[in-house]
């Protein structure tokens, strides 16, 4: 078979600055002819097409023919047009060598049978990634600078209950779609209110009152309800908003200040994936940035629901059928640490012991109802402390509402103040932002000191009755309160409180 010299060409986009694949083949004919030889010449050029990678179809075609011995030589206008990813090309140069291919730059110039020639091309390959990356970052730094700048959304499709729309100065922005957001709200207040609820069950009540998704099947899933429920896009962005991410560790592109309840908050940069749309981890390879568009959603009723949320995930991996009720997931040997598993009924056994071969303990003769009744002491006498800081509260927030009533009196008085003239406007307003920043600090104390006792999910009154709690609730309730539980060999628990 006789072989063929290969020119290849690529060009991402159409640009002022930028050579056109056309003048590219030019440049590497002219290259090819002042070197005569009787090999024929085959053109592969890709248009459209990235350098960070090679998924490009005739660059494949191209590698394809390489493989089947078809090229003798590969001519190229520059380095890069091949790839800027340095592990790629290292790949790539290998089967090119395997392959016998030989290899030439026109606008660079390599001896590539030689060491020196060789290093050079590593050099030049890096110095093309570099540069690839420095694209990257400008690119996202002018994308990030517009976002926080003016709010805008940062594109792709609405989210459900909103639409695209554009701003009277011609800004991506989204607007309340009226066929949808009834069912946004409804998904929000129910999850957030209903103390049994879950999102298999909120997605059969979506589809009974009639309510569609916007997936082909019309039919609602626990992934896309838990999309919803995540999004910010919804949630009104004030001060407890903030704090909120804040504590997740999120990236933020406006002040503080800024976060003033009159917008929306939206989240950028890279995800940890579809697959793991339900993972509440950390979100600091992720920015939150203010939008030009208001939220729907207050921001307590949103975080109530993230919290939820974070529960209902560590319930779901300890959900399995198991005969180990409310300890399932919490128990653990406290001389190994591994978990404490009911191998045969009602035999308790320390994974450590039985499968690792690490740990000596044995539980045998340890009654699991026993532990069951124990833990049940504990967890009244926990209850009972739930109860007193619930009073504790009621009156700490009566105290606060009469302080926050007091504070807007004094606001008042100094608008009246302001009005007649009889301080500089200046002192006035500065008085007036802070007593309104201790109002807005009194309002997030008392709602954060509160929040505790609502993750309980529990729709019966204080004190809660231990006892009179079914077995799912129980082990609610233990997960919500208990970290951990360490079994002594002697049947002693150690409980770890969160």
């Amino acid at each position: 078979m006789k072989k063929q010299i290969a020119i290849y060409a690529r060009q991402s986009i159409d640009k002022k600055d930028s050579l056109s694949i056309e003048t590219q083949i030019e440049f590497c004919r002219n290259n090819i002819n002042s070197n005569p030889n009787e090999l024929p010449i085959e053109v592969y050029a890709d248009k459209g097409y990235s350098g960070k990678n090679i998924q490009r179809p005739e660059f494949q075609r191209l590698l394809s023919d390489i493989k089947e011995n078809k090229i003798a030589k590969i001519v190229i206008y520059k380095l890069d047009r091949i790839s800027r990813n340095l592990l790629d090309f290292t790949t790539m140069y290998k089967e090119f060598q395997e392959h016998k291919v030989e290899f030439c730059s026109v606008n660079e110039t390599f001896d590539t049978t030689t060491a020196t020639g060789r290093a050079m091309l590593k050099i030049s390959m890096v110095f093309a990634e570099m540069e690839r990356e420095n694209i990257q970052l400008r690119v996202k730094d002018n994308y990030y600078q517009r976002i926080k700048t003016d709010g805008r959304w940062a594109g792709g499709p609405a989210p459900c209950g909103f639409q695209n729309a554009r701003t009277a100065d011609n800004k991506p922005t989204l607007e309340i779609n009226e066929k949808e957001i009834d069912i946004v709200k409804y998904i929000f207040k129910n999850y957030a209110e209903r103390p049994h609820i879950s999102l298999g069950i909120l997605c059969r009540e979506l589809t009974s009152l009639g309510y569609e998704s916007r997936r082909e099947n019309k039919m609602f899933d626990n992934v896309t309800l838990a999309r919803i429920l995540q999004n910010p896009v919804y949630c009104v962005a004030d001060q407890i908003l903030y704090k909120y991410y804040e504590i997740r560790g999120i990236h933020f592109l406006n002040e503080q200040s800024a976060w003033n309840g009159t917008t929306s908050a939206h989240i950028v940069g890279k995800k940890p994936g579809n697959a793991n749309v339900r993972k509440y981890t950390t979100l600091k390879e992720q920015s939150i940035y203010l939008t030009n568009f208001a939220g729907i959603i207050d921001s307590k009723t949103f975080i109530q629901v993230q919290e939820r949320l974070a529960q209902n995930e560590q319930l779901g991996k300890d959900n399995r059928p198991t005969n180990l009720k409310e300890f399932q997931g919490l128990l653990k040997c406290a001389k190994c640490g591994y978990s404490i598993k009911m191998y045969s009924k009602p035999y308790l056994g320390c994974y450590g012991a039985r499968a690792l071969r690490c740990c000596d303990v044995s539980f045998k003769g340890i009654k699991f109802e026993q532990l069951r009744e124990n833990l049940g002491i504990q967890m009244k006498s926990q209850l009972d402390e739930v109860a007193k800081k619930i009073v504790a509260d009621l009156k700490k927030q009566q105290i606060a509402e009469k302080k926050i009533k007091q504070l807007k009196k004094e606001i008042d008085n100094l608008l009246e103040v302001a009005s007649y003239g009889g301080e500089p406007a200046g002192i006035v307003y500065s008085k007036i932002e802070e007593k309104q920043r201790q109002i807005s600090e009194l309002e997030l104390d008392a709602y954060l000191d509160t929040r505790v006792t609502d993750r309980l999910g529990l729709s019966y009154d204080i004190p809660v009755k231990w006892n009179r709690l079914s077995d799912e609730q129980k082990k609610r309730v233990t997960h919500t309160l208990i970290n951990k539980i360490l079994l002594h060999e002697d049947g002693t628990l150690e409980i770890f409180w969160k």
